[in-house]
């Protein structure tokens, strides 16, 4: 019954974030199973042109410009490949104080920081990190 209630809470979120957010909660719908922390802080980041250690503690800034957080890890896939970000959600984006996953592909590098299209809202959706 648990599962049948998650896949239904998943389904609709994913229906309400929209085609994109979707996307990535779909390909992150079990980090905990699909995802290690990258712990060489030399490995690039291809989508970003930084490395890991260059991306640690940037701050994220959500689509009005304002400061959600900040970057605490960078997370690859079971290939080793660099797909997203844990983000530090400051307490003032309205969510709490939670560290989210963010998928690459929800990020821009502007140079000095990264930004992301995602709302307060959708931000909240994400799933949690909990190393």
């Amino acid at each position: 019954m648990r599962k049948l209630l998650s896949a239904t809470a998943v389904t609709l979120v994913m229906v309400a974030a929209g085609p994109s957010l979707a996307q990535q909660s779909a390909a992150i719908a079990n980090p905990a199973n699909a995802y290690r922390e990258v712990k060489d802080d030399n490995v690039m980041v291809p989508s970003l042109k930084r490395t890991v250690g260059q991306l640690d503690d940037m701050d994220v800034l959500g689509p009005d410009g304002t400061k959600i957080g900040e970057v605490e890890e960078v997370l690859m896939d079971a290939s080793g490949q660099p797909v997203a970000v844990v983000v530090d959600v400051e307490h003032g984006v309205g969510i709490g104080d939670k560290e989210v996953i963010v998928g690459l592909d929800q990020l821009r590098d502007d140079g000095r920081t990264l930004t992301t299209a995602l709302t307060n809202a959708q931000l909240g959706t994400l799933p949690i990190w909990d190393d």
